[in-house]
């Protein structure tokens, strides 16, 4: 399953490289979606609870160090700018908005588990 995956990120790196970027778009589907196939319609059990801890553990750890980063990052770098210290790149704007984003995906999902249970 990973093989497959691996396949394709080496694939996307790869057609970067050489200038042949939809051929490595295509390598990089179709090892995304052969992991996702091995995944569904293998007979063997994958993953099991340790691999599901694993993944909340690493998940809880990385959603802090970036809401940390962020919520001292974000506002630090606006106000560098404000006062004339440094100029932000055009795509800090949409860098920020994605950022929130996705905690704020998180919040929704977070809340829609948690009124579930």
């Amino acid at each position: 399953m990973y093989g497959s995956l691996w396949v394709g990120i080496i694939g996307i790196v790869v057609g970067a490289l050489i200038g042949q970027y939809l051929a490595g778009v295509l390598i990089y589907w179709a090892g995304f979606f052969g992991m996702l196939a091995i995944w569904q319609i293998s007979p063997v059990t994958l993953y099991d609870e340790r691999d599901t801890e694993l993944e909340r553990k690493a998940s809880d750890y990385t959603l802090s160090v970036l809401a940390i980063a962020g919520v001292v990052a974000i506002p630090g770098l606006v106000l560098l700018e404000s006062e004339g210290i440094l100029t932000l790149p055009a795509a800090f704007d949409g860098a920020a908005l994605l950022f929130v984003g996705i905690f704020a995906v998180f919040a929704v999902i977070y809340t829609g588990l948690r009124l579930r249970a």
